[in-house]
């Protein structure tokens, strides 16, 4: 995962990821309100995927690790549905 916003100031709490240059997703954790303490988690969609978009793309976590290994296995789930549809519409 790779720190959010470079000319922000840094903190542990705000974060995105990225596969080469696309944004993978964000997690972030809550500080206040009834989730407070539990770590969001937000996955972003390859810009090729077409249709046959997974939910949830988000959700609340105990933990930053959790939360980080949710985003990058939906990241994973969602390039393997692009790949996919790019072989099928490629003979």
């Amino acid at each position: 995962m790779t720190h959010f916003g470079d000319g922000d100031v840094p903190t542990e709490l705000d974060w995105c990821g990225f596969d080469g240059v696309g944004y993978i997703g964000r997690i972030r954790k809550d500080t206040a309100g009834p989730t407070k303490g539990k770590w969001q988690w937000a996955a972003s969609y390859p810009r090729g995927l077409r249709d046959a978009r997974e939910t949830p793309n988000t959700g609340f976590v105990d933990t930053a690790r959790i939360a980080t290994q949710l985003v990058e296995e939906f990241w994973d789930r969602q390039l393997a549905k692009m790949k996919a549809q790019q072989g099928t519409d490629n003979p």
